[in-house]
């Protein structure tokens, strides 16, 4: 598959490069600068990729390099959201970019493109209930808007997934192909954080559930590695039809 990786110099996208090309993806990288990424990895990966130098909130620049490169799926990892619910970040301009040059390559090719975006965990659901997580914990908030803006979306316009861990930590400052890793694949839920663990403390009425988020993601079950996200990626663009078409992806190290 030929994949258009947005965000290639951050941290996800370093371990993106090498898990695309270590699945036999090609890989076209649509980056600020071409000389960053080229002194963030090896000749021998560098050299293996497309560099396309453009701004990340430029839609019909994206969606040019989508037809032109004839590109048949997008990961986009560009942008950091805010940490404080009043916080600001360029993560909404390019998360929009970035879903309506999608959005305008598919509808002129005539069918939706498959699509990777980042989120967070707090976007998923606490589990039994239809309640999202960053209700009890208020922070990442702008992930919420992007998401909404996807559900928002017509049919058939882009088959997207939104993965949404929550701490990740590099594994490795290398970035080798093909790809070295001592952990194991990570486990999915849809919507939902897998394996959660419950507790009678939610029960306390206005702080039992914050309490019980807290405690799950304090204790570090759900810190993952960059390198088993960027593989769970890779590894779905392999597939024709996703399982996780249309949904928010909740992970967790399959050793914990």
């Amino acid at each position: 598959m030929k994949v258009l990786l947005i965000g290639a110099t951050g941290n996800l996208g370093l371990r993106l490069v090498s898990a695309l090309l270590t699945h036999n993806h090609s890989v076209v990288a649509y980056v600020r600068s071409s000389t960053k990424l080229e002194s963030l990895l090896p000749a021998s990966v560098y050299g293996q990729l497309t560099v396309i130098q453009g701004n990340a909130i430029d839609s019909v620049s994206i969606k040019t390099v989508i037809l032109d490169s004839n590109c048949d799926a997008i990961v986009n990892t560009a942008g950091v959201a805010g940490v404080a619910p009043w916080a600001k970040s360029d993560l909404p301009a390019i998360f929009r970019a970035v879903m309506d040059g999608v959005r305008g390559a598919g509808e002129e090719r005539g069918e939706p493109l498959r699509a990777w975006f980042l989120g967070g965990q707090g976007v998923l659901f606490y589990p039994g209930s239809e309640v999202m997580m960053s209700n009890y914990i208020p922070i990442y908030l702008e992930h919420r808007q992007n998401l909404r803006l996807l559900k928002a979306l017509p049919p058939n316009t882009i088959d997207w997934s939104m993965l949404c861990p929550n701490t990740m930590v590099p594994e490795s400052s290398s970035i080798t192909v093909p790809t070295q890793s001592s952990h194991k694949v990570l486990i999915a839920s849809a919507g939902t954080p897998p394996e959660w663990k419950d507790s009678w403390v939610k029960y306390i009425p206005l702080i039992g559930r914050p309490l019980v988020c807290a405690m799950n993601a304090g204790s570090g079950r759900y810190e993952t590695t960059l390198e088993q996200n960027a593989e769970f990626i890779a590894g779905d663009l392999e597939s024709v039809e996703s399982r996780w078409s249309g949904v928010a992806v909740g992970v967790i190290d399959g050793a914990k």
